[in-house]
């Protein structure tokens, strides 16, 4: 609701009145943006595209290169036939063969710049050659990931870039290079395990891609089989402050990516889009501006008397409208603060008169319970004392002396609930002197024990358990006052197991007490006051003590007994 009155304001009308005016104009102006920028990075991808192939086609022909050297190397029979058959290619025995063959290597690299190393790995013992580091030992080879896909590449070349997260990361092999790898004797029938490598270093095709470079900003990755090769500005700290300029081309197995941040790319724009936007700004701030003048000097005071009115009625007695004006609404709104003052003032007088008459209702409802249970009581001393004429009629009468003692309470309007219980026995035990054929159980929860109630809630309740319920069966009955806490709720149970309650009865009484609530506490005036008195009585306490949130509740059956449940609500004044 609060937003929908929003949206209905006079100030909001106007700004959006303005608002409608300038949005032409703003829309035209956004679109040029976006057009101009979407033509812009078009070109510009289409030149990246073109350069980045290019270079890629650099790259490819070196491979193809590295091709066509492995290819014949692996091909020629002066170096195949020194490696064919034999057991350990670094015994004394072929020493001179294998030394033939590391000068040819040697020869090779020495003519092309971009190979920084080149061996053969004899693959049944590991052993071999190499242009660095001259005869070597490779244990295991087998095993290498390298060697079983060179090996699963029947002669074929086989590219491998050796990476810190490369399965089983070979002896020999260096991150800093790109390794071309092929089975020797690859025109065999039946290839031994045999495989040359050339090792080409990083660096070269870092050169290549150098030349892309324009920026300090700008990165550009090289991928083998979308696997990691190199990039030339990892540690570029503008790059990934946003989403950057990214474009990637790919051919054969090699693919690139280039990546730059969006205002480097598109800083021609900037100046106008920024221009542009600027220019929108001050409109917005101006329309805006314009809408707030006119809603100062007219529809300003006409909200604040509208915020006003809706704070009185919603209860806000004390609200006043403050101001300095001397125009007519000025004179408007003065008018007002007399009205809810003389309002207030009205309404407080009444609410006075009727906090003392509850006072004095709720004083009255509080005594009256103790001259009815006290006629009860006398009687029953009067009948014991009638017929049996013995010394029992003492112990009555003291615990009867206690309870008037606990009741009166020396001005104290709650105890405990296990006072109040130790109060309730004072009583009981009468009762059960008068007529013995009923035991008194107490089920406290711990938890309970030391909560304050109203004084005299119990009392009427296990008054009527005892006169109505146990004292009218013929059998042994018993009598269970029981309490737990639930959900921040006090429940306190008193359950007999006297003649019950008719279900004709049960739904009056029940009818009768659900018409006490927290606004309308007093009995019902369609009925005399001393029907259900003590039930009334409790319920009315308890609702005008607790709130609406406190209860009572009966469940009978008639034959078995009754059970009424007094629901008090935690943290309220009474018990805390």
């Amino acid at each position: 609701m609060r937003s929908f009155s929003r949206l209905n304001s006079m100030q909001t009308k106007l700004t959006l009145t303005f608002l409608l005016i300038l949005l032409p104009l703003v829309s035209v102006s956004i679109f040029a943006n976006y057009y101009s920028q979407s033509i812009m990075n078009e070109q510009i991808s289409d030149r990246t595209k073109g350069a980045l192939l290019t270079t890629l086609e650099y790259i490819d022909q070196l491979t193809q290169n590295m091709d066509q050297q492995t290819l014949l190397i692996a091909s020629n029979p002066n170096i195949v036939d020194i490696w064919k058959g034999i057991e350990n290619p670094l015994s004394p025995d072929h020493l001179y063969g294998i030394h033939t063959v590391q000068q040819q290597l040697t020869a090779l690299t020495n003519v092309n710049g971009a190979i920084k190393d080149a061996f053969i790995i004899h693959g049944e013992s590991g052993n071999g050659v190499s242009t660095l580091k001259g005869g070597i030992k490779w244990p295991d080879v087998k095993k290498d990931y390298w060697f079983q896909q060179t090996i699963k590449g029947s002669g074929g070349l086989v590219v491998y870039v050796p990476t810190r997260e490369s399965r089983n990361p070979s002896l020999y092999m260096s991150e800093d290079m790109i390794y071309y790898m092929r089975l020797l004797d690859v025109l065999s029938s039946t290839q031994e395990p045999n495989v040359m490598v050339l090792a080409v270093d990083k660096r070269s095709f870092q050169k290549i891609i150098q030349n892309l470079q324009t920026s300090i900003n700008m990165n550009i990755t090289l991928l083998y089989n979308d696997g990691f090769v190199l990039e030339t500005n990892p540690n570029s700290e503008n790059l990934h402050k946003e989403e950057p300029f990214s474009i990637t081309v790919k051919k054969g197995e090699w693919s690139m990516r280039l990546e730059q941040p969006r205002k480097e790319v598109f800083k021609l724009s900037h100046n106008l889009q920024q221009f542009t936007y600027l220019i929108t700004a001050i409109s917005i701030m101006l329309a805006i501006w314009i809408a707030w003048l006119v809603y100062s000097s007219i529809s300003k005071p006409l909200q604040q008397l509208s915020s006003a009115f809706k704070q009185f009625s919603s209860g806000n007695l004390a609200f006043e409208v403050v101001h300095q004006r001397k125009d007519e609404f000025g004179f408007v709104m003065n008018g007002f603060n007399r009205m809810a003052a003389a309002q207030r003032k009205m309404i407080e007088d009444d609410y006075e008169k009727e906090l003392r008459l509850a006072k004095a209702e709720f004083s009255l409802l509080q005594s009256q319970i103790n001259p009815h249970f006290l006629y009860n009581t006398l009687d029953s001393i009067y009948s014991v004392a009638s017929s049996k004429r013995i010394p029992e009629i003492s112990e009555m009468v003291i615990n009867l002396a206690r309870f008037f003692r606990v009741s009166l309470g020396k001005g104290r309007d709650s105890f405990t609930l296990a006072e109040t219980v130790q109060h309730l026995m004072y009583y009981m035990r009468v009762q059960q002197i008068r007529k013995d054929h009923f035991t008194v159980e107490i089920e406290l929860d711990e938890a309970t024990k030391e909560l304050q109630i109203l004084k005299l809630l119990l009392q009427p309740i296990v008054e009527n358990s005892i006169i109505h319920g146990l004292e009218q069966s013929p059998n042994e009955g018993y009598l269970c006052i029981r309490s737990r806490i639930v959900e921040d709720r006090l429940y306190v149970e008193v359950e007999d197991t006297g003649v019950g309650i008719p279900e004709d009865r049960l739904q009056e009484i029940i009818m009768e007490i659900d018409k006490i609530t927290s606004k309308s506490y007093m009995s019902s005036p369609d009925k005399p006051t001393s029907l259900y008195y003590g039930l009334k009585n409790v319920k009315s306490r308890v609702k005008l003590y607790y709130g609406g949130d406190a209860d009572l509740l009966i469940d009978s059956q008639e034959g078995k007994g009754t059970k009424v449940t007094l629901i008090l609500p935690m943290g309220k004044e009474g018990h805390t």
